[in-house]
């Protein structure tokens, strides 16, 4: 049992609420799967007041959906709702890459090349999928820092949840999927470096499409079994494969 207290001023219910996305990302709640009050409290060895509040808090940021007589449960998302969300994404991404061209320093910039060519090794076949996307998701971050706009960050930072929770139907890409994945970060990254605002946001956009193209197909593909994948059990076999 994990027992957790308000520390460095963050109170408890907000990092049971951290803890619950990193759950659902991470495949421990599937889509569709209800999420028990008291199951959480034992486990995080809490009361379920602040358990209660952290619902609310994930329900907010588009994880869980709160279901009327049934409680919350982890958002199902249709064919529709991920287009709409790669869509929105693309559109603030570019925003986030003209952004970054115009205001960040030039050693921010070196710097962000030498973090793509850090995220390059992790497309090694040898390593989960997982490390991949998760560096990925390190240099959008670095990314809305360097843009410097509080207001597009606060903007994006929830339909990013929600696509990077998304992109757990990449686990079986194969090889050159993931070296393209690369290639796209590379091609952007020294694009921005000109400060070509115009074609940084085009770089940006062949990164996005180069994902997104990849998981509508899986999604399209599998229908309602697509869901399968997001369980921890597809985690853990990918650990152990």
């Amino acid at each position: 049992m994990q027992i957790l207290q308000a520390s460095d001023g963050k109170p408890v219910a907000d990092q049971i609420a951290g803890q619950l996305a990193r759950d659902i990302q991470r495949g421990r709640y599937k889509p569709g799967e209800h999420i028990r009050e008291q199951e959480i409290a034992d486990r995080l060895g809490v009361s379920r007041a602040p358990v209660r509040e952290a619902l609310r808090i994930v329900e907010q940021d588009g994880l869980l959906e709160n279901i009327p007589w049934r409680g919350a449960r982890v958002v199902l998302l249709t064919l529709n709702d991920i287009e709409d969300l790669f869509l929105l994404t693309a559109a603030l991404m570019a925003i986030v890459a003209r952004l970054a061209s115009e205001r960040a320093t030039d050693e921010e910039l070196d710097q962000f090349i030498l973090m793509v060519e850090a995220h390059a090794t992790t497309a090694d076949p040898s390593r989960p999928v997982r490390e991949q996307l998760s560096a990925a998701f390190g240099l959008g971050s670095f990314l809305f820092e360097i843009a410097r706009s509080p207001q597009v960050r606060a903007t994006i930072s929830r339909v990013v949840r929600l696509v990077y929770w998304q992109h757990r139907v990449l686990n079986g890409v194969d090889a050159k999927w993931r070296s393209d994945a690369v290639q796209t970060w590379r091609e952007f990254a020294h694009v921005l470096r000109t400060r070509d605002a115009d074609r940084a946001e085009r770089a940006i956009n062949a990164v996005d499409r180069h994902a997104r193209r990849r998981v509508l197909r899986i999604h399209r593909e599998l229908g309602a079994a697509v869901y399968d994948l997001f369980s921890e059990g597809a985690s853990k076999a990918e650990e152990t494969g």
